[in-house]
């Protein structure tokens, strides 16, 4: 469900009205799936912030309310450099709840892929820095479910190096027993993007755990390298099915200068198998040495943090894999034989998920018009008094060090590097992109050409 700026117009606070006395209410610079975003400030501080606004179609179902509740709530606890930071949760006079948030500079992930694979440097750092914020979530009890470079937003620290968070842990899971809400489990309304979801969660989105995120991450990883996906299909049927029961793409067959060595952790990553996945404390000595200086400081960090996760797992159930996915150390660049009884056997698995699908598909058809009416997060840019530099991969990467280096732990670079290939070869800096975007977590929708999010009521 999207709004209009129209739309918006008539149940959002207007514009210079104050919110909880505190919040003085600024422009629209997006809207998503619950409700709407504006930028705003505190009065008394001057700071500038973030407001997110349930709509009041939804705010009248008590469900809906906790599930927009929860995720600052789950955003809240978890205390890292990269995850958006929640300042305050109420509700208007008229009964409209509202969540106050970071206002972000930046990016998503995605504007950059529109360029074509990342350099390896900034690559890998972008997931060390995601699987940082991940872990903390993780020791928190939260499993994100919803990892996609949509929801990992690129903006940069005062010294110029890139900085990553994570955003909109609204899908997100409680794994503790005594703090889960059974009915919002068994109603969840929204549990992931089809592309980037492991092989258990397809199955069930209620009984997921850490290891749903880190494959997640593999897929992006992925992604940000070669600019393609390790599991396609026709359509969402297909990639669902892919994921389910064929070996994944290998990354030098989209990227041949990528290092073996890289291809095999991205492999891991890949498991079908729960209990065979790379874990995030693994992740962080397995790709420190294609990192920046910076990433390999976020790599040290990962594997400190990472060291309590092991034993919160539970042990994997019997049918969590699916057939076996091709060794990592296997040779050839030949996918696994799809069998077809197999894949008639997910197929009819996943029939009542492609129902729903279906049913999203022409709604969202129906709703394009309306669509291109909403209001853009750029055009709110430059009301927000914050600019940045295009966001061209060249401005953004700096050089992978020597393992020497590397073992040495050097600072953070502060003057951005020329971009270079896995090979050392110098690139072209990539055409500047459009200019940077202020916006709020959540408020820039996912890219159309993306398959749809899935929507679920399972009992």
């Amino acid at each position: 469900m999207r709004f209009s700026a129209s739309e918006g117009a008539s149940w959002l606070p207007a514009p210079g009205s104050i919110i909880a006395g505190r919040y003085r209410v600024g422009r629209v610079i997006g809207s998503g799936g619950m409700g709407a975003v504006v930028d705003a400030q505190h009065v008394q501080l001057g700071e500038s912030v973030a407001i997110k606004f349930l709509h009041p179609d939804l705010a009248s179902d008590a469900d809906n309310v906790q599930r927009f509740v929860r995720e600052a709530q789950a955003t809240s606890r978890i205390k890292s450099e990269h995850v958006v930071r929640m300042f305050d949760v109420g509700t208007t006079e008229s009964g409209l709840p509202y969540i106050v948030m970071e206002l972000l500079a930046g990016h998503e992930l995605g504007h950059l892929l529109a360029q074509g694979p990342l350099p390896v440097g900034l690559a890998v750092d972008c997931v060390l820095q995601a699987a940082e914020a991940l872990a903390e979530a993780h020791l928190a009890g939260i499993v994100h479910r919803d990892i996609k470079p949509s929801n990992l937003w690129l903006s940069h620290r005062p010294d110029g190096s890139p900085r990553v968070k994570v955003l909109d842990f609204g899908i997100s899971k409680l794994i503790e027993p005594s703090t889960t809400n059974t009915k919002l489990t068994q109603t969840q309304s929204v549990f992931g993007s089809p592309t980037y979801m492991s092989p258990e969660q397809i199955r069930s989105a209620k009984h997921v755990d850490q290891r749903t995120d880190v494959w997640a991450l593999g897929v992006v990883l992925h992604e940000l390298l070669s600019a393609s996906l390790p599991f396609e299909g026709d359509n969402v049927a297909g990639v669902l099915a892919a994921i389910a029961a064929d070996a994944p793409r290998r990354l030098r067959q989209a990227r041949p200068d990528a290092p073996v060595e890289l291809e095999r952790v991205i492999l891991r990553l890949l498991e079908k198998d729960p209990s065979k996945r790379m874990l995030l404390g693994e992740l962080g000595p397995a790709l420190r040495p294609f990192a920046t200086n910076t990433g390999a400081i976020s790599a040290d960090r990962l594997a400190r943090v990472a060291r309590g996760l092991v034993s919160m797992l539970p042990p994997a159930p019997a049918s969590s894999a699916g057939p076996p996915a091709a060794s990592v150390t296997q040779r050839t660049d030949a996918p696994t034989p799809r069998n077809p009884l197999w894949r008639f056997s997910v197929l009819g698995g996943l029939a009542g998920l492609l129902l729903v699908v279906a049913f999203v598909g022409m709604a969202a058809t129906a709703k394009k018009a309306g669509d291109e009416t909403s209001p853009s997060a750029s055009a709110s840019a430059t009301s927000s008094g914050i600019t940045m530099p295009p966001p061209t991969i060249s401005a953004l990467v700096e050089p992978v060090p020597s393992a020497a280096e590397s073992a040495a732990q050097p600072a953070p670079t502060a003057t951005p590097q020329p971009t270079v290939s896995a090979s050392g070869t110098a690139r072209k800096p990539a055409p500047a992109h459009s200019r940077s975007q202020v916006v709020a977590p959540s408020a820039v929708p996912a890219h159309a050409e993306r398959p749809p999010e899935i929507s679920e009521d399972r009992k």
